[in-house]
């Protein structure tokens, strides 16, 4: 939503009236338990910050979500009570909360601690607006080699560091095991490390059936992930130094587009966008009518607690290409105009390492970013009977999106030339060379 006053004609707003400041609630959690092996986050969980802050923070993520993710501060909150936290939320869209921001940073009244996916940290590093982290690092007991790889590249820009991860995820596949056992289809196990598109393809034909209609009345899947296409045909979509799209340079960027089309018009598994094949109001997976689920990220656990029938997680199948699963980021960051960078660093610190501990306590969100935590108290807490270690399996072959500047406006046109091409308006090959173009213009103005 936009913001509720122009800076240019109203002053200096407060940071508190910029988002409509909701105070920091939820009960108190149990000291976390401290984990084996794993350094003191910082010498912020003590307080080394002497002199009384006030913090003020803001996230991004649905209301059940921020009952969980200010844990985190709730637990900081506790251990150190000379610093004062006020904590908002935004609900909105990722988009609305960006635009949002670089507003507030304009204006001089941005919060001290962000949170954000990563793929606003280069426009928010582009508009002035993050403290470059690194030295904070060098000085703090944080190591890099704590997190994984990716997060770490993701939240750099021109080699320095703007975020301490927050958590993480990978896309996945959600699978509803009860349709394939109905179509007699035998789930072998690990058949997912190894599997191909064209077993793939078999076992969705098998199970997705169409009504007297001739409409998709139980989906094979939904098949929502965009870049790993491309990827599983063997060409990334932007170039190494991301200053050009490159999908129409090869056969691999139409024979990927070609492919999402044949799901849905020739293979019929896949949904049409609009009409018969979609029951308005009905959410086909979680009513056992969709055996495979596009993107099922870490926050399905929360989702999926109602379902009937057996739900787990499977790897993307292997297309001619090698295959890699999409990595994505949340991370805390800091605004570069704070006037408490000592204490606020001791939060994010804190949050970035032993609260995310608090975090899953609360119920999680995502994969925590903390190596230490991820692989001991998330990958051991049993939560319906999804086996997690599925996520961390895919993560070892992820793959970054491609990250830039104009993050919105290049899915926008993706996702206009994707539909003109499954409602069938246009060719995959000129799909592709209608991304590549108008992306490229794109880049060229940013």
């Amino acid at each position: 939503m936009p913001l509720p006053y122009s800076p240019l004609s109203a002053g200096r707003p407060t940071r508190r009236a910029v988002l409509g400041f909701t105070a920091l609630t939820g009960g108190a959690f149990a000291a976390a338990c401290s984990i084996g092996g794993a350094p003191a986050a910082t010498d912020g969980a003590q307080g080394s910050a002497k002199a009384p802050a006030t913090i003020v923070y803001w996230c991004n993520v649905g209301q059940a979500d921020w009952d969980k993710v200010q844990a985190a501060a709730t637990e900081y909150q506790k251990r150190v009570p000379g610093h004062k936290i006020e904590a908002s939320n935004d609900a909105g869209s990722e988009a609305d909360y960006g635009a949002k921001l670089i507003t507030a940073f304009a204006g001089g009244a941005a919060p001290d601690v962000i949170w954000t996916t990563t793929r606003r940290i280069i426009p928010f590093q582009s508009a002035g607006g993050l403290t470059d982290l690194t030295p904070l690092y060098s000085r703090s007991k944080i190591r890099t080699d704590q997190y994984y790889p990716l997060a770490i590249e993701e939240q750099s820009v021109n080699g320095k560091l703007y975020g301490i991860n927050q958590g993480w995820g990978v896309g996945v596949l959600g699978i509803n095991r009860t349709l394939f056992e109905k179509a007699g289809v035998a789930l072998k196990p690990d058949f997912d490390k190894t599997w191909t598109h064209g077993e793939f393809l078999d076992m969705l034909k098998r199970v997705a059936k169409l009504d007297p209609q001739g409409n998709l009345e139980t989906w094979g899947v939904d098949y929502s992930e965009t870049w790993p296409l491309w990827w599983d045909f063997g060409t990334d979509f932007l170039d190494k130094e991301k200053k050009r799209c490159i999908i129409n340079q090869t056969p691999a960027g139409s024979q990927a587009l070609q492919f999402w089309h044949d799901l849905t018009h020739v293979h019929r598994v896949q949904p049409r966008r609009t009409g018969g094949d979609r029951p308005g109001g009905v959410n086909m997976f979680n009513t056992g009518r969709q055996a495979l689920s596009g993107n099922a990220g870490p926050f399905v656990l929360a989702q999926w607690s109602a379902l009937d029938f057996p739900a787990d997680i499977v790897l993307r199948p292997i297309g001619p290409k090698p295959r890699f699963h999409r990595w994505y980021t949340d991370a805390y960051t800091m605004w570069s105009a704070s006037k408490v960078k000592d204490a606020a660093w001791e939060f994010m610190a804190f949050a970035g390492t032993e609260g995310m501990k608090a975090v899953e306590e609360a119920g999680g969100r995502s994969i925590p970013g903390y190596r230490p935590v991820a692989e001991t108290v998330f990958l051991e807490r049993k939560t319906l009977n999804i086996n997690k270690q599925r996520w961390l399996d895919a993560a070892r072959e992820a793959k970054q999106q491609p990250l830039v500047k104009p993050w919105d406006e290049m899915n926008t046109i993706v996702s206009r030339q994707r539909n003109d091409l499954l409602d069938q308006k246009i060719s995959p090959r000129d799909a592709a060379g209608n991304i590549e173009r108008e992306v490229n213009a794109l880049l060229a103005l940013s």
